[in-house]
């Protein structure tokens, strides 16, 4: 074996692993915008089997007739073309005038006659006259549509390692085709494909890389920016007496557009806020910390829920250029036995009574951030002892099981009929094993969070 066939069934090999990587990368990940990947993988497998195949060595030890591996050889150098044109043309489109896409049809064409013409002759390399032409043709062709169409090109391709390797192997395989001018008799195109591909690799990895960081960057930030939401929330709701309150708050993402929050008001009084952003992440996050804050400067109105909203509603509708929130504000007081409420555009407050009925508070205003002039009224209703209110936002109702339907609110007002005598704490472990089933799924499409509020019974 010489050292030139050793070298090639190297370059050979080395292609053919790189080839088998790239369209098994692709199959792991099956995305269109990444087309590149299987194409590059099949030109570079065609391409590192063409140069295995051309070395005598290879033949002894494998087997089979010098004929059987002249049609292979002929046949892979007919539809090679193929996958590159199909490579361009995911790169650049279609190209000029449809240029690019032409060709490669044109290549495929010829492939398809050229193995019909050597299998009917009987003969391998009977069609190879054409093949040099087309594909000289098809290198201007492209070659041209890169510097028409650049400014399109990823910006992996124009690296100068990358480039620089691109112009080596159009000037090495536009050589091997004009029967080696230069260098007669020294076939440098493996060389070409073989600067061409390390350097593509070396971008390819260097981009991989950085890729990593910034995504580890980012999730450091999103953790950050957890940590600070969560910070936001109430720890645990103020001690109320008579009360016994619990929160169960399930972000979609890292960080949510669901918000929650209480204050106190006196020993037997308490207020309770819901509210929900329209979206997800950081941008419902972002306006949720400034509900958030509309809501901390209304602490000397805390008590009256419909002021609290119509001034929320002020604070925001200046702040917020798209987007709403709904929202609503409950003052539980069990010294009175009341509950007053104020509803934004929000899902029902829900009051199931001692006795297994359920009843809702449906008077809703308009959501907050739209209208500046709106404004909120208050609904009153008595709180018996054992009853308890329930505030939720649209990720229970619109949670969806494997078929598609949503869970709704009959089935939310259910979970208050069969409460039974539980606390808070169990009942809303309860609730939401009951919508994690129905879910099917352990991740939710939207953020989900509900409060649920207890009478608990005087002790006598």
């Amino acid at each position: 074996m010489s050292l030139t066939e050793l070298i090639g069934i190297a370059i050979g090999c080395m292609l053919m692993a790189l080839g088998f990587g790239s369209i098994a990368a692709w199959l792991l990940r099956r995305r269109a915008a990444e087309r590149l990947l299987l194409l590059f993988g099949i030109w570079c497998l065609m391409y590192g089997l063409r140069l295995v195949a051309l070395q005598p060595p290879v033949h002894g030890s494998i087997g089979g007739s010098h004929r059987t591996w002249d049609y292979i050889i002929a046949f892979v150098t007919y539809v090679i073309n193929v996958p590159g044109g199909l490579f361009f043309e995911a790169l650049l489109g279609p190209g000029w005038k449809y240029s690019i896409r032409r060709v490669w049809q044109l290549q495929a064409a010829y492939a398809a006659v050229a193995i019909s013409a050597d299998l009917i002759l009987g003969r391998p390399y009977a069609a190879m006259g054409p093949n040099r032409p087309i594909v000289l043709a098809g290198l201007a062709v492209q070659a041209l549509n890169v510097w028409f169409y650049r400014r399109r090109l990823n910006a992996l391709f124009t690296t100068p390692m990358i480039a620089t390797g691109g112009f080596v192997l159009l000037f090495f395989v536009v050589h091997q085709n004009l029967g080696g001018p230069f260098v007669p008799g020294v076939d440098l195109e493996p060389l070409g494909v073989l600067r061409f591909v390390t350097a593509l690799a070396c971008g390819v990895v260097g981009t991989v890389f950085r890729g990593e960081a910034e995504l580890l960057a980012v999730q450091r930030e999103l953790k950050t920016a957890r940590q600070i939401q969560l910070s936001l929330l109430p720890r645990e709701p103020p001690r109320v007496r008579g009360l016994d309150v619990a929160v169960r708050y399930v972000p979609m993402t890292a960080v949510a557009g669901d918000l929650y929050d209480f204050v106190a008001l006196g020993p037997s009084r308490m207020g309770i806020l819901v509210a929900d952003v329209c979206g997800h992440g950081v941008p419902a996050a972002l306006i949720a910390s400034m509900v958030k804050l509309a809501f901390s400067t209304q602490a000397d109105h805390a008590h009256d829920p419909g002021r609290v909203l119509t001034m929320m509603n002020r604070v925001l509708t200046r702040q917020l250029e798209h987007g709403f929130v709904t929202a609503v504000y409950a003052v539980v007081d069990t010294g009175r036995g009341t509950i007053t409420v104020a509803n934004a555009g929000h899902p029902p407050l829900l009051i199931g009574r001692s006795n297994g009925s359920v009843e809702g508070i449906d008077e809703r205003g308009l959501m907050l951030g739209f209208e500046p002039d709106a404004s909120y009224t208050n609904s009153e209703i008595d709180l018996r002892e054992g009853d308890r209110v329930l505030l939720y936002t649209d990720g229970v109702t619109e949670a969806r099981n494997p078929a598609g339907e949503f869970f709704e609110d009959e089935r939310v007002r259910r979970w208050l009929t069969a409460a039974d005598g539980r606390d808070a704490s169990r009942f809303t472990d309860g609730a939401f094993c009951d919508l994690r089933d129905w879910r099917g799924h352990p991740a939710f499409e939207d953020d989900v969070t509900f409060v649920v509020a207890r009478r608990e019974y005087s002790q006598t």
